[in-house]
């Protein structure tokens, strides 16, 4: 995860962006967890991945992840980008002496 503390990948660090109002969300993660583990071409470690991918295909304009946060389908005010964007701005801002 992007803050180096909390467990998952990428995928979930952008679940956590999709605004709660989102309606589309709780139908791709229904969708996705409906499809019977033996006929699912994914790991299930790899559900949340899916899940988010499914919910970008719904998108105006689908598009990898990145994407999303420029078309404003993701929240940046939700608390974990606001955390990762305070740790990216201290990582690389430098006082001049």
């Amino acid at each position: 995860m992007p803050d180096n503390g909390s467990p998952g990948e990428l995928e979930d660090f952008i679940a956590a962006m999709i605004p709660a109002t989102d309606t589309v969300w709780p139908r791709a993660r229904r969708y996705v967890d409906s499809i019977p583990a033996e006929e699912r071409k994914f790991k299930q470690q790899k559900t949340e991945r899916a899940r988010i991918h499914a919910w970008l295909a719904t998108r105006r304009e689908p598009r990898k992840m990145g994407a999303a946060i420029g078309t404003g389908d993701l929240d940046i005010n939700a608390p974990s980008a606001k955390e990762f964007s305070k740790w990216l701005q201290c990582l690389f801002s430098f006082e001049q002496s």
